[in-house]
């Protein structure tokens, strides 16, 4: 059986938060100690790590403590974004085994921390386990770290999102146990006897069918179906955005990348945005933030909330019809920072989708610098994104 709660404080002090949030938590387990908690938490409470992972071990009765910094928390219908918040998982399972983490970089970026966390995990290879993964992208690289975690683990799905802080002077920490780190990675495994569903839900709506590369060099786009890409990129426009100059509309245009280089249709959710960084009115070239191939299937994409609120609510109705008998007992959601108000105008819209569409789900997450999940068997890197991963018996 598995029992999970979730629990929110935006109290200002950091130990009476922890605990206010952890005992909440633990109320749907009945008064039995938790096997393992997770914590997000915002930069407010960075000084006071110490005392934050011991009010949470005291309240919930587990030290297997994991979590990170966040630029706003989320819980089971809320979506906390100003000031200090903290919000804490609590889950006691006969059949979830939980192995919390915490390596700091070697200075490669991800590379050696990747290689790490796979010798610690080696059990997880060709089982059902899934790994959760919360990386200071600031130091190690996100698609570095996955590469190497597709080395050491094989096909092991890998969720999670890069910590974050809405502190411009702040470092972003992980915290594991009793130990706490800067320029790291904190993360979960989660083994055993459970079932796990993983979707993702974008932020920017496909502009028209996918479209193919006819030419490009590394992350320069310079031809799209045979036409400059700019000109291609105009013709799929929306009228009020086609008058204003290139370098302002690409304040909401992206690339999508589809995940076969041949790809004609687009499944919901399963396209990869990336940001177009540059623009040559005079040449029609676009700079994007990711390598392209001649040959590639691409989608234009329009960031806009209205496209963005119902992609999500239509994802979370997919999740909750696929529950399997008895329903999901417990989840996690990692949403882009560049979605909550600062895409919807309103607080708090994905997290009162999921609250009403899954209403009995315990649900913990936090506002991401990128978002991680796997698609079609692989682990990729996501922005603009919501990535719900929900568990079940």
């Amino acid at each position: 059986m598995i029992k999970a709660g979730a629990g929110l404080s935006t109290g200002t002090s950091t130990a009476l938060a922890a605990a206010e949030a952890a005992g909440r938590a633990m109320g749907p387990l009945d008064g039995a100690p938790a096997d393992f908690a997770v914590v997000f938490a915002t930069a407010e409470h960075g000084d006071a790590i110490p005392e934050m992972l011991a009010a949470v071990e005291r309240t919930t009765g587990t030290p297997y403590v994991t979590g990170c910094s966040a630029a706003g928390v989320i819980v089971s219908g809320r979506e906390s974004e100003d000031g200090p918040s903290l919000g804490v998982l609590a889950v006691r399972s006969d059949q979830l085994r939980a192995t919390p983490f915490l390596f700091r970089d070697a200075g490669d970026q991800g590379l050696t921390v990747a290689l790490q966390i796979g010798q610690r995990l080696a059990g997880s290879r060709e089982s059902q386990d899934i790994v959760l993964v919360w990386p200071d992208p600031f130091v190690v690289r996100p698609d570095r770290l996955l590469q190497g975690l597709d080395a050491t683990l094989g096909a092991i799905p890998v969720a999670g999102g890069a910590s974050s802080t809405t502190s411009p002077t702040a470092a972003t920490f992980q915290f594991s146990g009793q130990e706490a780190a800067f320029g790291s990675v904190s993360g979960l495994r989660l083994g055993g006897s459970f079932r796990h569903l993983v979707a993702v839900t974008q932020g920017c709506k496909a502009l028209g069918p996918p479209q193919r590369v006819t030419s490009a060099h590394e992350n320069i786009l310079l031809e799209v179906e045979g036409v400059p890409a700019l000109d291609a990129l105009r013709r799929m426009l929306p009228e009020s955005l086609r008058e204003q100059k290139p370098e302002e509309a690409l304040e909401s245009v992206a690339i999508a990348l589809l995940p076969e280089p041949g790809d004609t249709i687009v499944r919901p959710g399963e396209y990869l945005v990336r940001n177009i960084v540059a623009v040559d009115p005079d040449t029609g070239v676009l700079a994007v933030a990711a390598e392209l191939e001649d040959g590639q299937s691409i989608l234009f994409a329009l960031r806009e909330p209205e496209g963005a609120r119902d992609d999500a609510e239509s994802m979370i109705r997919r999740t909750a019809e696929a529950a399997p008998p008895g329903g999901y007992r417990f989840g996690f959601y990692f949403d882009c920072v560049a979605r909550g108000r600062t895409l919807y105008g309103n607080e708090s819209v994905d997290a009162t989708l999921i609250a009403r569409i899954l209403p009995d789900v315990p649900v913990l997450g936090f506002f991401c610098n990128a978002e991680i999940a796997p698609l079609r068997g692989a682990n990729h890197l996501f922005t603009y994104t919501g990535v719900l991963v929900l568990f079940a018996e």
